[in-house]
């Protein structure tokens, strides 16, 4: 295989974009030629605008990253096209980036790239301080609560003629038990469930209709434990990835501080958390109309909306997203572009479960870097301390950021 086709490949498997015949004929290639990786993986392959050079010990980890996932070992026995198209599709899109910093290190880039201050102060031992993980309460219409993290697989209760049940660490499902979609309803109300999130707690619900849906840190989810009529509605507060089953009959609707998405069936994200100042919408594919306040915009795939929280906002704003950046703590990364401290430690407060403290002014100073969500808060202290007039003390769950 000559260096072009190797390099297009290799595009195409970061992209989640290569056929099965492609990918097995990569994959077989790269096991007896090892070493030919390197002189293709650079920075621009991985699409890291302004990452660390690669050299070939770092190619080769992209490599050892790929033969060491469990699933390649088991694609290498399995015969189909469409299980390995549907392998590395899955995998690409996160492994493509965070390989690479697993192995260089956390990188930031200051706006100001000539105040780089050596003489750090260590951060306080913070060895207890998890990473978040699969938690979740969920509220049935009766009350009752159940924290999902402490349960087994299995069904948890049944509401009419659904089952819902626990299928997995982190993934809650809905299952209509009988043919026919009648809603239980009581004094002429639909029932619903919240399912919630705690800070450093993420979640996967699949709801009655298959649209499935993905809880960050701190947010919640209500929703009826059947859609009937002719639209099924939803209320979201926090961040969420949907992916909404098509139904040209019954629009899904999101609502979530005073501002309403309507869609079909699509992919997309809102990030909607109260103490940010607007909630924004990004479109990975078909479209959603949204509203606020008898002002609409429809969305085009790979564009965001903006509107402010202010119950009386009107302006909505529209820009072309990172999508990367916007689905990285669905990938199980951070990536910061150019943020300033305050927003860092509001998504480090959120995952980490932390109050965080800042003492001091840091208006000069930004960050850029990709890290992943599974290290601990320690080591992503220390690496924003190597670079900037920013220092960090630990005491139990509390963060003090000081200049």
């Amino acid at each position: 295989m000559n260096q072009n086709k190797l390099k297009y490949l290799l595009q195409q498997y970061f992209d989640g974009t290569i056929s099965g015949d492609d990918c097995e004929e990569l994959l077989s290639y790269l096991k007896d030629n090892p070493e030919k990786v390197s002189g293709v993986v650079d920075e621009k392959l991985l699409k890291l605008d302004e990452g660390p050079e690669m050299n070939p010990m770092q190619a080769r980890n992209v490599l050892d990253h790929i033969k060491a996932d469990p699933r390649f070992v088991e694609s290498k026995t399995v015969k189909p096209k469409t299980r390995l198209l549907g392998l590395f599709i899955s995998i690409a899109k996160a492994a493509a980036i965070i390989t690479v910093f697993s192995t260089v290190g956390f990188y930031f880039i200051q706006k100001n790239k000539t105040s780089r201050n050596q003489n750090q102060a260590a951060v306080v031992k913070s060895s207890k301080i998890l990473p978040g993980g699969n938690k979740a309460i969920l509220t049935l219409a009766n009350g009752k609560t159940i924290v999902l993290d402490n349960k087994a697989n299995g069904m948890l209760a049944k509401a009419g003629k659904v089952e819902v049940s626990k299928v997995a660490d982190g993934k809650l499902t809905y299952n209509t038990q009988a043919t026919g979609v009648t809603a239980k309803v009581i004094d002429n109300a639909l029932v619903y469930n919240t399912l919630s999130t705690p800070r450093g707690g993420q979640y996967q619900v699949v709801l009655p209709d298959g649209t499935q849906v993905w809880l960050n840190s701190a947010s919640s989810l209500s929703y009826p434990v059947e859609f009937s009529g002719n639209e099924r509605r939803v209320k979201l507060t926090g961040e969420a990835y949907f992916e909404v089953a098509k139904n040209k009959d019954k629009p899904f609707y999101v609502t979530s501080n005073n501002t309403q998405i309507r869609v079909l069936g699509t992919h997309f994200n809102i990030s909607a958390y109260s103490d940010d100042q607007e909630l924004t919408t990004t479109l990975l594919e078909g479209s959603v109309e949204m509203s606020k306040n008898n002002t609409q915009l429809v969305l085009k795939p790979g564009w965001q909306a903006m509107v402010s929280n202010d119950a009386d906002a009107k302006q909505i704003r529209v820009a072309q997203a990172n999508i990367k950046e916007v689905m990285a703590w669905k990938n199980g990364y951070f990536i910061f572009n150019d943020d300033n401290i305050a927003t860092i430690m509001k998504k480090v407060s959120r995952w980490y479960d932390v109050d965080v403290e800042l003492k001091g002014s840091f208006a000069n100073q930004n960050f850029g870097g990709t890290f992943y969500r599974s290290k601990g808060i320690g080591e992503l202290l220390k690496n924003l301390e190597k670079i900037g007039k920013v220092h960090f003390k630990v005491s139990g769950r509390r963060v003090t950021v000081m200049e």
